[in-house]
């Protein structure tokens, strides 16, 4: 087989097993224990995990296997090979950009939540430290005044019994 075809069958081998690679990641993603991060819902998200996927890896392993055959083989690479390198390496360097920019995007989005995310939970934590001490202190009140109460009636009972209480004979 003609080194260059073979080289180009097993970049679309390779592309293949990356787009099947990302549509397997996509239907079994790993079980969430924070639900911080929402879930890859938009299409566009998918059809660029898909397909951006395959590409970069088949543009990766392609020229990885290229430079490996120009290395250790001493082959020199052919100008179909540069060929097929470079139009994998422009989408391909295209979706990285449009990816990290997403990714620097969600972050920024996320950082510029934060002062408001941490001051609602600096005002949740001191509104239930107050209703606790609220709570504790309306507990040590009703206990006195239930001792208060109980001391009353005792000395109430006490009063019957010497006063008007059952004659003996």
């Amino acid at each position: 087989m003609i080194p260059e075809l073979q080289f180009a069958v097993y970049s679309l081998i390779l592309a293949g097993l990356g787009a099947v690679a990302a549509i397997i990641l996509k239907r079994h993603p790993e079980q969430r224990k924070d639900m911080s991060s929402p879930k890859m819902s938009n299409p566009n998200e998918t059809l660029m995990l898909t397909f951006g996927m395959g590409v970069v890896m088949a543009w990766v392993i392609i020229a990885a296997a290229a430079s490996y055959y120009s290395v250790v083989e001493q082959r020199d690479i052919s100008d179909s090979q540069l060929t097929v390198i470079g139009l994998l390496g422009g989408p391909a360097l295209l979706i990285i950009t449009s990816v990290l920019d997403l990714f620097k995007g969600k972050e920024s989005a996320k950082i510029a939540v934060l002062p408001d995310r941490l001051n609602a939970d600096v005002e949740s934590t001191n509104a239930s430290k107050n209703h606790t001490r609220k709570l504790e202190e309306l507990k040590l009140q009703h206990d006195l005044d239930m001792e208060a109460m109980q001391q009353k009636h005792t000395l109430d009972m006490e009063a019957f019994q010497i006063t008007k209480g059952p004659k003996t004979k």
